[in-house]
């Protein structure tokens, strides 16, 4: 009975589409496997559709408040060519993949680095004290509830459940069972590595960020509290234990920001500092002001400033292109990033309706 209320449903919601868009029997035939594929392998997956609200639907609603349907064809040409979405799987698998692909290399290569190898010479490094000591007494970090440290921790059965933690956040206590274990494993309290895990940053500000010559971010606070730390200070010392942060995806903006706050610490405190991430986000996909087109003036048309607030301001501009003029038009399965384009998530406005509801962080005074 569900799989035919299900089907009854999404044949209401292709109706409904047809006839936002005036489309003939010939396009709407043309148009549904396209749409179906999309709504079936990414788009309803969307966690913050409300309940019994599907992709299919929502894009209905969302086209319909344009008001010319050149508007309304611009904006599915943007749904169908340039919406970039990623998935709970695609997200998984970065998580995945983070350790092998992108962290154990930095390993190989600081251990051949330290035993005097070739990096070539993977074997050989791999057989070496230093790498063994590198993967087994390095400690691994969440930065926020995103890292999925769960997915991590059971993807790399190399490393142990006492060096992976889910917060970067811990007690002095905590911190001292940490020194008390990297004893136990080889001999020296001090760890050769802090990684910290992260999903996803857009402009890189809360993560790390050069703001004149202070770093700034909360990679920045935590290095700040560790190094005057005294439980901290038996579990690392600078620049011996070394500091990566990894990120499962990121834009070029962010990497580049995050690394300018990487070099103040590394001058200020002496700390190597690694910023890497697995899923590269290019600056040519993000839409820009200065771009042409119908969408980009659909962009400045239908911008309701209300959906500002204090906290969007940190962005030093108004939100057409997102927070910090991000121009994303990208969707994460669990949430849009206020950094993609304000018509894909517009949130508390009266005007109107987003594509894929956004939940914010902050709560909105009243």
């Amino acid at each position: 009975m569900e799989g035919v209320l299900a089907k009854m449903r999404d044949a209401l919601a292709e109706l409904l589409l047809g006839t936002v868009m005036e489309w003939t029997d010939e396009e709407v035939g043309s148009q549904r496997p396209v749409l179906q594929a999309l709504a079936g392998i990414k788009y309803d997956e969307y966690q913050q559709f409300s309940p019994g609200m599907r992709f299919v639907e929502s894009l209905a609603l969302w086209l319909k408040q344009f008001e010319t349907m050149d508007e309304r064809r611009a904006a599915y040409d943007f749904v169908i060519s340039r919406l970039v979405f990623l998935s709970h799987a695609e997200m998984a698998h970065f998580s995945t993949i983070a350790y092998p692909d992108v962290i154990r290399p930095v390993f190989i290569e600081q251990a051949a680095r330290d035993s005097s190898l070739t990096p070539f010479r993977i074997s050989k490094v791999l057989g070496t004290n230093e790498f063994k000591r590198l993967e087994a007494s390095s400690l691994f970090f969440g930065l926020s509830d995103g890292a999925r440290i769960d997915q991590f921790r059971r993807s790399n059965k190399e490393l142990s459940h006492e060096q992976i933690f889910t917060s970067y956040e811990i007690s002095d206590e905590k911190v001292e069972k940490i020194q008390e274990w990297l004893l136990k494993r080889g001999g020296n309290s001090v760890a050769p590595a802090l990684v910290l895990l992260d999903d996803f940053s857009a402009s890189g500000k809360s993560c790390l960020l050069a703001e004149g010559e202070v770093a700034t971010g909360k990679v920045a606070r935590f290095i700040c509290k560790i190094k005057d730390n005294k439980a901290w200070q038996s579990v690392v010392s600078f620049p011996k234990t070394r500091i990566l942060i990894i990120l499962y995806v990121a834009t070029e903006q962010a990497l580049a920001n995050i690394r300018a706050g990487a070099e103040i610490l590394k001058r200020e405190l002496g700390i190597e500092l690694t910023v890497l991430c697995v899923q590269r986000i290019a600056d040519d996909i993000s839409l820009k002001a200065t771009d042409s087109g119908l969408f980009i003036e659909m962009i400045n048309k239908y911008y309701d400033e209300s959906v500002e607030d204090e906290h969007t301001k940190t962005g030093e501009s108004d939100l057409k292109f997102g927070y910090a003029s991000g121009g994303l038009p990208l969707v994460l399965h669990h949430n849009t990033p206020n950094n993609s384009i304000f018509l894909l998530w517009v949130e508390n406005s009266k005007l109107l309706t987003p594509l894929f509801p956004r939940v914010s962080r902050h709560k909105r005074e009243s």
